[in-house]
């Protein structure tokens, strides 16, 4: 039978400093599970598994109220895994990303025991791949990031557009490996790949790679073939709490054949955090998506989108995030 992987973007069910005590952790606590809507599961539980780039870092439920907002953003609590548990597909996780490995590497550790411990698979620790056998296939999966991290403290596989391929140390390919990195890299915003992704993925297509899932730019990018590597820039997000923008709200799901090479591709929505949909399309349709909502100045026009969304929402505010803007108005 055909081993099928669900591949979807960012996942981060904690609140960023925009959201801090207004955003999934507050309106979700409970009902985690509410995060997906039913026609969007059933669609999901048809994959054997669930590769998804987990950008957040947990924290017992008991703790989560009494963070500071430093501490607090881009956590979430150990309860919030209901969603996944609540799916009927194996969960994979890549925490090769800088929000994971934000708040250091106790955190980190703390995250991946527990997410170890409740049957989730993790990739993207070191440069080593997860393996994992299904139907005489062995899914190598390896996680990393590329993207500048001023908290980094080795708690997660990060490289350089230069030398991943060297820093991964890559083994022989069997005749039943398929090789998949789940990577973080691209710029924020922007619905085309640069330069830089286009040679790297070039590269990593050489090396021997069938699939090369992007995540990171929080926005959809297109999907290309490199010979007989299939390269989908990004996904954009999945669930994640950015509710400025209708882009930053739209995420792809791609749904793999991992032998046979075909591929199902699928745009996801967001409404006030929660998966109403999955819509099917196809590669001309992220294309001509993805070109449309181009723009060269998408990084600043989101940016500002961010803060009309708190202006507009100013009832929602409290006292942290006040203090937090406020603050930054007069730093240098």
């Amino acid at each position: 039978m055909p081993v099928k992987l669900m591949c979807a973007g960012d996942l981060m069910t904690g609140e960023n400093v925009h959201h801090y005590h207004r955003g999934i952790v507050t309106k979700f606590r409970g009902r985690y599970a509410d995060l997906i809507s039913e026609n969007a599961r059933k669609i999901i539980d048809r994959s054997d598994y669930l590769l998804l780039n987990f950008e957040a870092s947990l924290v017992p439920d008991e703790d989560i109220d009494n963070l500071s907002i430093d501490r607090g953003v881009y956590a979430t609590p150990v309860e919030s895994l209901e969603l996944l548990k609540s799916l009927k597909a194996g969960i994979i996780l890549n925490v090769a990303n800088n929000h994971f490995g934000q708040h250091g590497k106790d955190p980190a550790d703390f995250t991946v025991d527990i997410l170890r411990k409740t049957g989730f698979l993790v990739t993207g620790r070191d440069n080593s791949p997860l393996v994992v056998t299904r139907n005489g296939i062995n899914l190598c999966i390896w996680g990393c990031s590329l993207v500048v991290d001023k908290h980094y403290d080795g708690s997660y596989f990060r490289s350089s557009y230069n030398t991943l391929p060297d820093d991964m140390n890559l083994p022989v390919k069997n005749q039943d490996d398929i090789w998949i990195i789940s990577i973080h890299w691209g710029e924020e915003y922007y619905t085309r790949q640069n330069d830089a992704q286009l040679q790297l993925a070039g590269k990593l297509a050489n090396a021997g790679f069938d699939y090369i899932i992007g995540h990171h730019p929080h926005v959809i990018q297109p999907v290309n073939t490199i010979g007989n590597t299939t390269v989908l820039y990004s996904h954009g997000n999945f669930i994640f709490d950015q509710n400025f923008s209708s882009l930053t709200q739209k995420g792809l799901v791609s749904l793999l054949s991992v032998k046979e090479r075909s591929i199902e591709l699928f745009f996801s929505r967001q409404n006030k955090y929660r998966i109403t949909e999955l819509t099917p399309t196809d590669r001309d349709g992220v294309e001509e998506f993805c070109k449309k909502n181009f723009h060269p100045r998408n990084p600043l026009i989101m940016r500002i989108r961010m803060k009309l969304e708190l202006l507009l929402r100013f009832y929602e505010l409290n006292r942290a995030i006040i203090g937090t803007f406020t603050s930054r108005l007069f730093r240098k």
